[in-house]
């Protein structure tokens, strides 16, 4: 063990001025330290474990003589009971840089989360940005992500799990998505209070049972020829873009997305990538009718852009473009059934119920849905694309041609007639 030097006063260790390390006696091994540069802290030199060891115990005079030898006091009990104080520190540091690690907050979280993920659609990005904004921040924004529980996830969701459902059932999805995140990050250590299966589905009733199905407003297709006439006279982007929409029954965002290096106009086939359907797993090619085609034909083509239907600025159409058209549409009072862009996906659906002997399935499959259970898709290995080209085409002649009126003759037998395009 250090001899015990003379035992220095507070006046006699302020007065220490020289380069290097000065015993202050009283506990054997403690000592100021002075460097070239004169700055002061104080050491306590030990032996223990059959090495030689430094401690410092903080800079002089923030730390005073009385504290430092009541630091090192503390430490050489320590070690007589078996300790390793530089040991013991470096787990307290550790465990203070995990901690501090783990102090996340839910916002924080969710932008850590919303990097990490790739969406189909700025759209899609801005909901998921937007509904957490709005709805679970102002709960649980700033509250450490650790220390989210059921009750929190409660504030958020009782206000509008039965008056805005849907809005209520993807919040709690996201919310339910972050909090995973944290947990497999290392930010919380105890179960996920979002979860719904077993844990929130004892809490509130099933969105399916609660959920008022909103139906998309659709123009009946007896009045369809009427709107193609009056679409017609709308010589822009976005009206071509909706008329395309309508003869190829297909969603808004593939026909914005979609590209001449999609369309065969050879074949007469316009093939939408699996990333702009709505399932995602596979593509879907598209008969196009002899209209369609016409259409195409028709477009200008631009150096710049790929697209079919470009903005102005030859940047893909917004959805909000197109809606736009057919709202100014229906206040010039150029029809008089409101309707929306999607809608005319219903349209072509009743039209097919009602107006056509076309099956079911081909109906669906004409709209890019998916049809039959498991073992059926098995084995259905054909997309119906010839099948799918005859009812495409009718469905073209039908937008194209004057509805007639069912009439009944005294038989009791309805015959349909429609006045043939010219």
């Amino acid at each position: 063990m250090p001899k015990i030097a003379k035992q220095l006063t507070a006046i006699e260790v302020k007065r220490l001025e020289k380069e290097g390390f000065h015993a202050v006696g009283t506990v054997s091994g403690l000592g100021l330290n002075i460097t070239k540069e004169g700055t002061k802290s104080w050491v306590f030199r030990i032996a223990y474990g059959g090495q030689r060891r430094k401690m410092g115990l903080g800079s002089y005079p923030a730390v005073t003589l009385a504290q430092a030898i009541e630091g090192a006091r503390r430490l050489k009990n320590e070690i007589s009971t078996g300790v390793d104080p530089i040991q013991a520190k470096k787990t307290i540091k550790s465990t203070l840089i995990a901690e501090r690690a783990k102090a996340r907050t839910f916002e924080e979280c969710a932008n850590l989360f919303l990097a990490t993920r790739s969406f189909n659609n700025k759209k899609h990005s801005k909901q998921w940005e937007s509904t957490l904004k709005t709805y679970a921040y102002p709960f649980i924004g700033k509250m450490l992500v650790g220390d989210i529980g059921i009750a929190n996830i409660k504030a958020v969701l009782d206000p509008i799990w039965k008056t805005k459902t849907e809005t209520a059932s993807r919040v709690q999805g996201r919310i339910k998505s972050i909090i995973d995140y944290a947990i497999v990050s290392g930010y919380r250590d105890k179960s996920n209070p979002a979860i719904w299966d077993g844990f929130l589905d004892s809490i509130y009733q099933s969105p399916k049972k609660l959920k008022v199905v909103e139906h998309m407003d659709s123009l009946p297709y007896s009045k369809l020829h009427d709107f193609i006439l009056a679409l017609r006279k709308h010589d822009t982007m976005s009206a071509k873009a909706l008329e395309f929409l309508i003869l190829t029954a297909v969603r808004s965002d593939s026909v914005r997305s979609a590209t001449w290096s999609q369309i065969d106009l050879d074949k007469k086939v316009w093939t939408v990538p699996k990333a702009f359907t709505k399932t995602k797993k596979r593509d879907h090619t598209v008969p196009l009718s002899t209209q369609a085609i016409e259409l195409l034909n028709n477009l200008e083509r631009f150096e710049d852009t790929n697209l079919l239907f470009p903005s102005a600025t030859l940047k893909k159409l917004s959805d909000s473009t197109i809606s736009k058209l057919m709202r100014d549409m229906y206040t010039n009072k150029e029809f008089t059934d409101k309707a929306v862009p999607h809608g005319f996906r219903s349209t072509f659906r009743v039209w097919c119920l009602e107006q056509t002997t076309y099956s079911s399935e081909l109906a669906e499959l004409s709209m890019m849905h998916e049809v039959g259970d498991s073992v059926y898709k098995a084995y259905q290995r054909s997309d119906g694309l010839e099948r799918r080209r005859t009812i495409m085409q009718d469905w073209s002649n039908f937008a194209n041609s004057p509805y007639v009126a069912v009439k009944q003759n005294d038989k009791n037998v309805v015959s349909i007639q429609m006045a043939k395009s010219a």
